[in-house]
């Protein structure tokens, strides 16, 4: 455990009182105790991630061109079809100002609720379906599967707000976070769920579970419908393509030098203190002890604030970009652990050099 000293002092408070502190602890994980919390450190953290994605949706030329076109549309004809009724301009300005307020902010909402809906839920679950299903089975290994890794927690006061993991997969990893695909209309309604029948607020959350229910039925199920025409035409079904999907792989394999920095998380409201430099230094050092010599670490578009950490403070060298889709993209890391052993080393001795170099000063002043 280490003490230390967190957070603003302020400095109109006097002298005497105590200066806020926390004790943080980095222990590996244990399932009984930590799996609900590590799981909520990793969705908590990727949906606050929803208004970035949606940022980087709006910078994309061909949406912004779809956007303007549809505005473009509705505000020219609206305006002509209210005026050919005889409505006076007041009728006519209000009927423009309520074209501008539907595409524009019905535009951002509807953006808001496809990418959180089917983007970034399908990473949280694709996570959640994998490696993050039994963290300690899957990256410590079974008697059976024996796997050269690690999952750690970081605790702050005792509560868990940060974790890493670190594996070595000798084979492919493929992907369980793919189920068969479920048209919308056979789809469980969100209204007739458990949680909406037992929440707190238990009208708004029926209101807001048939406003989804209602939304998805007609966008999924109007692709569904483009999909059977598409399928139709080409001769096949979506079960029969279904049937011939092989899954795809989650995780590469390495070399048996090689490991994976992985799900690097912290609670975002202990981020930017420094809390992600105890995790990737307990990640490099337990390779280093497991004669690891490279560790890799993977990136996603969203991901650009730990991509900066990883190359920043800690060494990573950037690797490769891989696309993965219009707008998703992979970004691969690499660092020579050896290399970033020897630094850290040399950090150390450093620092030990100038703490003693401040003794030997404070006890000449004594003599002086």
């Amino acid at each position: 455990m280490a003490n230390i000293k967190v957070g603003n002092i302020d400095t109109s408070k006097t002298s005497t009182e105590p200066k806020p502190t926390a004790n943080i602890g980095l222990r590996p994980y244990f399932a009984e105790t930590d799996k609900k919390y590590v799981h909520y450190l990793f969705y908590s953290t990727y949906f606050n991630l929803v208004p970035k994605a949606v940022i980087l949706r709006l910078k994309s030329p061909y949406i912004l061109s779809i956007w303007i076109a549809i505005y473009g549309f509705l505000v020219t004809y609206m305006p002509v079809a209210v005026s050919s009724m005889g409505w006076g301009r007041e009728v006519l300005y209000a009927v423009q100002f309520l074209v501008t307020l539907v595409v524009v902010g019905g535009g951002v909402i509807a953006l808001l609720w496809y990418t959180d809906k089917f983007d970034i839920t399908q990473r949280v679950l694709e996570g959640i379906s994998n490696d993050l299903k039994e963290p300690d089975v899957y990256y410590r290994g079974t008697p059976d599967h024996i796997r050269k890794g690690n999952f750690w927690v970081l605790t702050l006061n005792e509560e868990v707000v940060g974790c890493i993991g670190m594996d070595q997969t000798l084979g492919p990893v493929v992907d369980d976070s793919v189920k068969p695909y479920v048209r919308a209309s056979e789809r469980s309604l969100a209204a007739n769920s458990i949680e909406v029948r037992e929440a707190e607020w238990k009208t708004t959350a029926l209101i807001m579970a048939k406003m989804d229910d209602l939304v998805r039925l007609v966008l999924v199920g109007s692709v569904d419908l483009v999909y059977d025409l598409i399928y139709k035409l080409k001769g096949t079904s979506r079960a029969e393509i279904e049937a011939n999907r092989k899954k795809e792989v989650l995780f590469e394999a390495h070399k048996p030098n090689e490991a994976s920095v992985r799900r690097l998380a912290v609670k975002l409201e202990c981020q930017d203190h420094g809390l992600s430099t105890v995790l990737l230094k307990r990640v490099a050092f337990w390779a280093h002890a497991h004669q690891i010599e490279y560790l890799y670490a993977d990136t996603d578009e969203l991901q650009t604030h730990a991509a900066d950490i990883l190359v920043k403070r800690h060494g990573y060298t950037f690797v490769s970009k891989k696309k993965l889709g219009y707008f998703k993209s992979k970004s691969t890391y690499k660092l020579d652990v050896k290399l970033w052993m020897s630094k850290e080393l040399e950090r150390r001795s450093e620092e030990k050099a100038a703490e003693d170099q401040l003794k030997e000063d404070a006890e000449l002043k004594e003599y002086e």
